[in-house]
């Protein structure tokens, strides 16, 4: 099969680049979280069962991330998420 010919039925060139356009312009709306008074990092590492995800997030994100879980003592950054975003869940109830 040779990929480098387009089948129009199958691909709209302008379609396409109009989805792109489109997908890569829209500016959403961002909600901002407010922590209670009460909101603490976590400290410590608790075991339960987890389920592996996947987010994407940007990389200076991901660094503070790292960072913020290091200082307080985690061995991985995502034992640090999960304890936060239950501590953000908690809140919001």
């Amino acid at each position: 099969m040779d990929y480098d010919k387009k089948d129009s039925r199958m691909f709209d060139e302008a379609s396409a680049q109009k989805q792109m356009a489109d997908a890569f312009s829209r500016d959403e709306p961002q909600s901002e979280v407010s922590l209670g008074d009460g909101f603490k990092l976590p400290s410590s590492n608790h075991s339960s069962r987890k389920i592996q995800t996947t987010y994407t997030i940007r990389p200076e994100i991901k660094q503070g991330i790292e960072k913020l879980a290091t200082k307080q003592g985690f061995r991985s950054s995502s034992a640090f998420v999960d304890l936060v975003l239950e501590q953000v869940l908690n809140q919001s109830k």
